[in-house]
């Protein structure tokens, strides 16, 4: 399992933010977003831009809102669905003022 850690977003409460997860690639792999319920919540997530040239892949992009102060990671997770372990995770660091 591959892990990324990311550089710290800085946000407020209230805001809502965008965080990509590189395209998914073939093979089945299919990016999730993890978040604590408590401190924010995942409104929405949809395909970036296509890429140039043939096979290009797309980013997958997860809309996050900060429900309140204080620090949490939101947890992109690659894995195909009929298997338990990751293949990738990106970790995000956020921290709400």
């Amino acid at each position: 399992m591959e892990l990324e850690r990311r550089v710290p977003i800085k946000a407020c409460s209230g805001e809502t933010i965008e965080v990509s997860a590189p395209g998914e690639g073939i093979g089945g792999f299919l990016w999730h977003a993890e978040v604590s319920q408590q401190a924010a919540t995942i409104v929405s997530e949809a395909l970036g831009p296509a890429g140039e040239g043939v096979g290009a892949t797309r980013e997958k992009v997860f809309r996050v809102r900060l429900e309140q102060p204080g620090d949490t990671t939101v947890r992109l997770v690659q894995k195909r669905p009929w298997e338990s372990t990751p293949s990738r995770i990106i970790e995000v660091p956020i921290r709400c003022a």
